[in-house]
């Protein structure tokens, strides 16, 4: 269990030596993937989840503090028990709801001693707001498993999201982080007035992380629900089944200054989920099919409209997919970069 000092404690954190390690160092790192969360958070780890306004992304990320805090499943997957601390950019009125809400509808008791929460926003890209930082780890008696930034821009104050530059610059400050405490860091972020262009601001954050999820909202049977999916593992299987979420109220034992129940809110895991990533690049294939291998790519990647993929990953969906293709009999190679669909098709 981790406690608070109550005593100031100045950091004396320093970056490691820079230098070169010989290959039979590297040999003897594990190539187990260490998760936090199974399949979705590794360890340790920077990366972010993100998603429009009202889908639900902070429940989702106190939904799994509470779990990772417990060492609880999420959703059916494993978690590594451990320290959670939650970088709020909200009030703790508004926290305190929502976590008694998981409590009461998920039938759990949050261990408190595994999980802090800011009092405030603070500008982890300024020196001082860094500085700030590392200290309140250091006062903590045990180093965090979890670093929950939630959100990007309420912890920016000299940065500038659409910046390459100014964004390669922050997530190296938490790679930092990363290696000084051997913690996971997950960002809590927003997409930008096009959802379909994936997360808002620079590039240089997807292409710097470790992982990326994606919160997209929809409806079924006129009920608003979210969708979570994997979009980048980088050294891990990003071809998991997507989840369906919806944010439910929860009507709390506490009551107000009227005698009615407060009335709070939080996600729950939902049966329905649609049709996977994976199911549908497979239809995609089948139906833009082209005997030669550069052209049916071609036809690939003009035909999937996922705006959250860049070139690169829809050229390496489309070689997972006819991989699958080619394991189930639904196209087999005739020769080198030649196929043909099977008589099933």
């Amino acid at each position: 269990m981790s406690s608070l000092n109550t005593h100031a404690i100045q950091s004396s954190f320093e970056l490691p030596e820079y230098k070169f390690v010989p290959l039979s160092n590297v040999f003897k790192q594990s190539v187990e993937t260490n998760w936090l969360i199974e399949d979705y958070i590794p360890k340790p780890s920077v990366g972010m989840l993100y998603g429009p306004s009202g889908t639900g992304k902070s429940h989702i990320a106190l939904h799994m503090a509470a779990c990772i805090a417990n060492g609880i499943q999420w959703c059916s997957k494993t978690t590594e028990q451990g320290v959670v601390l939650v970088m709020a950019g909200e009030g703790h009125g508004g926290l305190t709801k929502r976590l008694k809400s998981i409590e009461k509808h998920h039938e759990i008791e949050i261990n408190q001693g595994n999980i802090f929460f800011s009092e405030r926003a603070i500008g982890v890209d300024t020196e001082d707001g860094f500085k700030d930082l590392m200290n309140a780890i250091e006062a903590l008696d045990e180093k965090p498993d979890l670093i929950i930034i939630d959100t990007l821009s309420r912890h920016l104050m000299k940065s500038s999201e659409n910046s390459n530059e100014d964004m390669a610059y922050f997530i190296n400050k938490l790679e930092q982080i990363k290696q000084a405490y051997d913690t996971s860091i997950m960002i809590v972020h927003h997409t930008g007035k096009n959802q379909k262009s994936g997360s808002r601001g620079a590039s240089s954050i997807r292409a710097n992380i470790d992982f990326s999820l994606v919160l997209k909202p929809f409806e079924f049977n006129k009920v608003r629900l979210s969708e979570l999916f994997i979009e980048k593992q980088k050294d891990a299987d990003d071809r998991i089944p997507e989840l369906s979420f919806r944010v439910t109220p929860v009507e709390l034992d506490e009551e107000d200054k009227n005698g009615k129940k407060i009335k709070g809110a939080c996600v729950a895991q939902v049966g329905f989920m649609s049709k996977t990533k994976s199911e549908e690049y497979e239809e995609i294939a089948v139906e833009c099919f082209e005997s030669e291998k550069p052209q049916w790519q071609k036809n690939f990647v003009e035909a999937v409209d996922d705006g959250d993929l860049s070139l690169a990953s829809k050229k390496r969906k489309f070689r997972d997919t006819v991989n699958r293709l080619v394991e189930n009999g639904i196209v087999k190679e005739v020769e080198p970069k030649i196929f043909a669909l099977t008589s099933s098709q």
